[in-house]
């Protein structure tokens, strides 16, 4: 249904990394050309250091469909921290089709052995070690003695290490000294830059066999590229989750509204001091106002917000979720702000504090589920907005997450059972129907 609806081909913005999707940026370009020359040159050694979700796995195996033809390829992804020196030379022996056998020298032979034989039918023996940094230093030590295969035309075993930034800092240890001394040439992936993030969202649609109007409004992108930060992996999950909204709310165009509301949401509920910190960096975009705005108005912005994060990542250690929760609603100067933006959003009466007749809006919904019957004519967002007061992703995914039949929104049928968040709405009689908006107390 979504790549149906619009018109894809394959999904362009899936989170498995797929060498065709590679969009060649500057750095990534550059990269790459690195990558082959050490392979064609006969370096030994090169590495590839980038932070993560910039699309370094992507690369890699782009990198290795370019010399499978002319070279016997082994990918190790992600190896153990616990892993020892011994166990890695099993992985590479694994990986090639042999049986490991029990001991160091006879393992060391069988390593020679396959060495000798891609040698002879003209083809170079490449390893690739990604997620490198997670390696023990001893393992890092038997990967430099593993370039000790040789002979006098050059080395028969070509060794990629890539991984994040504490790579590198890893490689400046003395212990490590003369592995870093081997390493030929060290290429880096930077962030992409706007106009890049712009030309990638528009490169991914393109290779997804997309036509037709833009998919993204301007302010959409803008938004984008605040918030992703010059990440792939991060511009891919905005982008996806914005279209799965487009397509809930039946429409062609993504626009600002709907990148606004995708950020909150994978922003919700904050996991740490870091997610905090980014929650606050996502709505300080949002309020920045005009361009005309300086940096340095930009830069206190921002520093103020880390600081107020840290302040409540303190209070929340010590007094924990409720007790944070107490704390905000005693500090807050103004009680009844705080319960209107717990409010449904259809609901907007006023909370009536200075009458004797005290008057309520309807309360939050329960944690409890209900389930109703679909009716004739009925859509999943005429169900949402009649039950739960509202259609939006975040009701959408809860919904599907209590029916994980439920595949495909726009496909439901009459007399068909839907489970719904909350509890379930209260009928009222005739004689005691209040004010519209409004609810008395019982």
């Amino acid at each position: 249904m979504f790549l149906h609806y619009f018109g894809f081909k394959q999904e362009p913005f899936g989170a498995t990394p797929d060498p065709r999707c590679l969009y060649p940026s500057h750095a990534h370009r550059e990269a790459l050309a690195s990558l082959e020359y050490g392979f064609r040159s006969n370096r030994g050694f090169t590495a590839m250091i980038a932070p993560p979700g910039m699309g370094k796995t992507t690369l890699l195996f782009r990198f290795l469909e370019d010399v499978r033809e002319t070279a016997r390829t082994v990918f190790l992804f992600d190896i153990d921290s616990d892993c020892e020196p011994r166990e890695f030379v099993r992985h590479i022996l694994r990986d090639i089709g042999v049986i490991p056998g029990t001991g160091s020298s006879e393992m060391h032979e069988q390593l020679s052995c396959a060495l000798a034989k891609e040698t002879r039918a003209g083809r170079k023996f490449v390893i690739v070690i990604d997620e490198a940094q997670n390696l023990s230093n001893a393992v890092l030590e038997r990967v430099r003695l593993l370039s000790n295969f040789e002979t006098s035309q050059g080395k028969l075993m070509q060794i990629v290490l890539s991984g994040q930034p504490q790579l590198a800092e890893k490689l400046m240890q003395p212990s490590l000294i003369q592995l870093r001394q081997r390493v030929s040439t060290i290429c880096r992936i930077d962030s992409l830059s706007s106009e890049e993030t712009v030309a990638y969202i528009e490169y991914r649609l393109k290779q997804a066999g997309y036509v037709g109007d833009p998919l993204f409004t301007k302010d959409a992108l803008e938004m984008i590229t605040e918030a992703s930060l010059g990440t792939p992996r991060t511009i891919n999950n905005l982008c996806f989750n914005a279209l799965s909204l487009c397509l809930a709310m039946k429409s062609k165009q993504v626009n600002g509204s709907m990148v606004a509301e995708v950020i909150e949401d994978l922003e919700l509920i904050p996991q740490s001091g870091e997610s905090i910190l980014a929650t606050s960096e996502v709505a300080d975009v949002q309020s920045y106002g005009s361009e005309d705005d300086d940096q340095p108005k930009r830069l206190v912005n921002r520093l103020l917000l880390a600081a107020a994060a840290l302040v409540v990542l303190c209070v929340a250690g010590v007094f924990g979720f409720a007790g944070l929760r107490t704390f905000a609603s005693h500090s807050a100067n103004d009680e009844r702000s705080l319960d209107q933006k717990a409010l449904p959003a259809h609901v907007t009466a006023p909370i009536a504090t200075d009458t004797a007749e005290t008057k309520v809006t309807e309360p939050a919904q329960s944690s409890k589920e209900f389930e109703i019957t679909v009716q004739a004519d009925q859509r999943l967002q005429d169900i949402s907005v009649q039950y739960l007061g509202g259609f939006d992703l975040q009701r959408l995914h809860q919904i599907q997450a209590l029916n994980p039949k439920l595949t495909n929104p726009d496909h439901i049928e009459i007399g068909q059972r839907i489970w719904l968040p909350g509890k379930p709405p209260v009928p009222v009689t005739r004689n005691e129907t209040p004010p519209t908006g409004e609810r008395k107390l019982p």
